[in-house]
């Protein structure tokens, strides 16, 4: 899908190395390019011939015309220039990861095909329909709008979906490969909690200063114990042997170690899914944002009278509005909330690596654990939009605080 949007010009080998640009794609998206261009060109010249409808809305629709054009024209040129050696490194990567993580790598990959390939049609599969229904809505309701004005208005929509789901599609696959790096430290702590007893202990002390509870003579016979149970004896004619459970050290050095490499990976994999997107990121939130606020603004202008559109078709337009809405809630929720989980997900690393200090190690493993905590400290895992704003939950609270705001006061302003 990327490569038909012309978001892809380029493709891998084997060995995961970019392929050259092939004049054919080349020129394919060369073509794209300008066709976004001039429709979004078109699009602001078309209506600024037309007569306006409300002040704040015509303000609203210059502004996501001009976000609009400006991030899918960034979308396209930051792919052919940027983007493909940074797509090579990260699929390397996943790889890498994949080969020390995951046990069935087949099965995970066949289930990720089917839920992109799902997921792609539902997404575009909507988009078309919307597309269409606000075409036939707009033009038969509204006299003042023309055919050409709505539809290209659609070229950049279209291509502004794609780098959202991919973003998303790629930060979702980061949480699968974090939760698989902590599935793995669970089983280093669940392994570190057990406790070997029916072992002999043999001390100095004095056979009158031992309580004879504390004794248990011939309870368990030498034969019955493993041979890594046995405490070195200590030759003393006073000896006492007694029976209590011991913890051994264990050495799981080796595996912390993979472990910090594997995070240190994902950490670099989650920088180059960043560097990707993250200017786009930023265009598309103020995007989205100028779109719900005309969204919402002529769905209320509607309810109330203000926006002239027959009462016959009012709710089929409020219907339409609504569903523009549900488009851009779900791009923006795509954008926040998987970062938001995969920030969630590093969180519960940093626990689990902490819980793992606190267990019995050797010297070597605590000193690598040690090691891993200030890694953790000092490396973590942030989405940002181009360094302006923190992708996460929070962010999508305060875009609908502010829609609704300018909303209210510009529904006082049309009164």
């Amino acid at each position: 899908m990327s490569r038909v949007l012309g978001l892809a010009p380029f493709s891998f080998t084997n060995n995961f190395a970019v392929k050259e640009i092939g004049t054919f794609w080349l020129l394919y998206t060369v073509v794209v390019l300008i066709t976004v261009l001039s429709c979004s060109i078109s699009c602001l010249v078309v209506r600024m011939k037309q007569p306006g409808l409300l002040v704040a809305i015509v303000v609203n629709e210059f502004l996501s015309m001009f976000l609009g054009g400006l991030t899918a024209f960034s979308s396209i040129f930051l792919s052919i220039t940027r983007n493909r050696v940074k797509s090579r490194n990260i699929v390397s990567k996943v790889i890498k990861i994949d080969k020390e993580l995951l046990n069935d790598s087949s099965t995970t990959y066949t289930k990720t095909i089917i839920f992109t390939l799902i997921q792609v049609i539902l997404v575009y599969t909507y988009a078309t329909v919307l597309f269409t229904y606000d075409t036939v809505l707009w033009t038969t309701s509204v006299e003042k709008i023309s055919v050409w004005y709505i539809v290209s208005s659609f070229p950049h929509r279209l291509i502004n979906i794609e780098p959202v789901v991919e973003f998303c599609d790629l930060v979702l696959l980061l949480i699968s490969r974090i939760k698989a790096l902590n599935s793995s430290l669970s089983v280093i702590l669940r392994s570190s909690n057990k406790t070997d007893t029916n072992a002999f202990v043999f001390t100095t002390a004095s056979w009158n200063s031992v309580p004879k509870n504390f004794v248990r003579e011939n309870a368990i016979r030498v034969p019955e114990i493993n041979r890594d149970k046995i405490v070195p004896f200590i030759d003393s004619s006073q000896s006492v042997n007694h029976h209590r459970p011991l913890r051994f050290e264990l050495s799981q050095h080796r595996n912390i170690r993979s472990a910090r490499e594997q995070y240190d990976d994902l950490c670099d994999i989650s920088v180059l899914i960043n560097s990707m997107y993250n200017f786009q990121l930023l265009l598309e939130l103020g995007l989205n944002t100028a779109e719900l606020t005309l969204c919402s603004h002529l769905m209320l202008a509607t309810l109330v009278g203000i926006h002239a559109v027959d009462a016959d078709k009012a709710g089929r337009f409020i219907c339409l509005m609504a569903a523009w809405q549900l488009l851009h809630s779900f791009k923006l929720i795509g954008v926040t909330v998987p970062c938001q989980f995969a920030t969630s997900e590093v969180e519960n690393t940093v626990v689990l690596v902490q819980k793992l200090l606190l267990a019995e190690f050797d010297q070597n493993t605590m000193a690598e654990l040690q090691l891993f905590s200030q890694q953790l400290l000092h490396r973590k895992m942030n989405f940002t939009a181009f360094g302006f704003l923190k992708l996460d939950c929070s962010l999508l609270l305060t875009i609908y605080g502010g829609v609704i705001t300018y909303v209210v006061i510009a529904m006082q302003f049309g009164k």
